[in-house]
């Protein structure tokens, strides 16, 4: 019996350090690449900086201050989920990895806190404890542009103010939209927050363009560091992978148990499959979108803050939904459509994230086949490029908010066409 305990007790430890170990990488990546005192300089423009779509933390603060922004944004997740005391399952993982990943993207630690806060604030007018909204809390840090944007462009003596009272609503109301979005796309698409945070940044940004409120478009896209964020990441997937290993996936057979799921939410598998198929296959779903950047390189792209976060988020939900199966044929249909488009290269940065980012669809191809992921993929392309404008560049998850959209208009059709199961 103590031995049993101690099994199960043991996954648990494990997948702590992995993320432990992570988060050492990319420190270890930061001082690596700015082995100086820009390194926190660069950390600290990065917390005061507007951070709406497309921004890269690297062209803000170089790469080693982005990389310590995503070591310490992902410490933080995971202190709070210590302080909450709960296991670490798959959807741990891919609310960590989706944290550290879009640290590199626009969240940081000064624009997530008021959110986080709100988080707090749900739990307690609703007498319940934190822990069931921690996750959702996290995910809705995807709204930190908009505390920056209020930060940056109010006025000094009410900035602090505006853009904590921002956070705490964005906080305090997310959760609630959140359970509602669930329904909407029946849980096909795996970034529900992001369309909860779509909505609700469409509503937050009507009234502040009502009053005079401007939403510029001020990305960035660096091209430095690509060839440390290589080796970042060929570290990160194959310890992952190796990890996995080591856990007990040690065959095809064994690992094809992970891919007889639709991927549909929800579908954790380190509860379904255990922790070594459930590394083995974040390594496998990560390096799939490694390997596509990779393959792009003569045409010019480099990986940077953005990509790197499309690499994080597809890996972490390889815990949570992804795997080869159901993300091939979504990615496809993402290049097909990218391909076809006149005005928008493959190469250009909008379209290298949706391609990466609208495997959230992966359940699609996993529940109806893979012709049907192969359309979703298609379709979220064409509309991804029109919902950034609607909140602004304020929402981190577009992907996720199209992808929603995308549930709405495919399913009902997909259920309507599907032939009926024939009678006994």
């Amino acid at each position: 019996m103590g031995g049993d305990r101690e099994r199960e007790k043991r996954p648990v430890g494990e997948l702590e350090r992995v993320m432990l170990a992570i988060v050492g990488l990319l420190l270890v990546c930061a001082v690596l690449a700015q082995p100086n005192l820009s390194l926190f300089t660069g950390f600290w423009q990065i917390q005061i900086s507007e951070t709406g779509l497309i921004t890269d933390p690297v062209a803000t603060g170089g790469a080693g201050g982005a990389l310590l922004n995503a070591a310490l944004v992902l410490l933080l997740s995971m202190g709070l989920l210590r302080w909450m005391r709960l296991p670490y399952t798959g959807a741990s993982l891919a609310c960590l990895f989706l944290m550290a990943g879009f640290a590199l993207l626009g969240k940081n630690l000064l624009n997530i806190c008021p959110i986080v806060a709100g988080g707090w604030l749900h739990a307690l007018y609703r007498r319940e404890s934190f822990a069931k909204y921690i996750y959702l809390t996290l995910y809705g840090t995807c709204l930190a542009p908009m505390v920056s944007f209020l930060m940056v462009r109010v006025q000094p003596g009410f900035r602090w103010l505006a853009m904590s009272v921002c956070g705490l609503i964005i906080g305090f109301l997310l959760p609630a939209i959140a359970r509602f979005t669930t329904r909407v796309h029946q849980g096909y698409n795996l970034y529900n927050v992001g369309f909860a945070a779509g909505i609700l940044g469409l509503g937050m940004a009507s009234v502040l363009k009502g009053f005079g409120v401007e939403f510029d478009a001020l990305g960035s896209w660096s091209r430095e560091g690509h060839l440390l964020l290589c080796l970042m990441m060929t570290a990160l997937l194959g310890g992952l992978f190796a990890w996995g290993v080591v856990l007990g996936c040690r065959s095809l057979k064994d690992y094809g148990r992970v891919l007889r799921h639709s991927g549909r939410a929800v579908a954790d598998f380190v509860i379904l499959d255990g922790p070594g198929r459930t590394l083995v296959n974040m390594a496998l779903v990560g390096s799939m979108g490694f390997l596509y950047l990779l393959a792009l390189y003569p045409q010019d792209v480099r990986l940077n803050g953005p990509l790197v976060c499309c690499l994080f988020a597809m890996t972490g939900f390889g815990a949570f939904g992804k795997h080869p199966r159901n993300v091939l044929p979504v990615m496809a249909g993402a290049v097909l459509a990218a391909l076809l488009m006149i005005q928008v290269p493959i190469t250009s940065p909008g379209v290298l994230l949706a391609t990466l980012l609208c495997t959230c669809l992966a359940p699609i191809a996993g529940q109806f086949g893979w012709h049907w992921g192969v359309i979703a993929g298609f379709v979220h392309m064409t509309i991804v490029q029109n919902t950034s404008i609607l909140h602004g560049g304020m929402n981190l998850y577009n992907n996720g908010f199209a992808a929603g959209l995308v549930c709405i208009l495919l399913v009902p059709i997909i259920e309507a066409v599907k032939p009926e199961p024939a009678e006994e």
